[in-house]
């Protein structure tokens, strides 16, 4: 795979972890859209990243971007 595909799938993690609190907040107007771009983004990206669960690479990335926006949300909470 090239560079860039890992970079989606990387993407692909922090597009994917922000569903969680748009789940978490409840069913408004803004909640929905939000997850539906955050839905659609990281798939979109994991489909630009020929992402696949047999690549050990594509996965560690994936989680890498999970786990990064994760830090920075501890780091920066409001």
């Amino acid at each position: 795979m090239k560079w860039y595909n890992y970079l989606a799938c990387f993407l692909a993690g922090a597009f994917l972890i922000h569903i969680v609190p748009h789940v978490l907040n409840g069913m408004s107007a803004v909640n929905v859209i939000g997850v539906l771009v955050s839905l659609g983004g990281g798939c979109l990206m994991l489909w630009a990243g020929k992402f696949s669960f047999r690549n050990p690479w594509a996965v560690v990335l994936l989680l890498l971007g999970i786990v990064s926006v994760l830090i920075f949300g501890a780091l920066h909470h409001h």
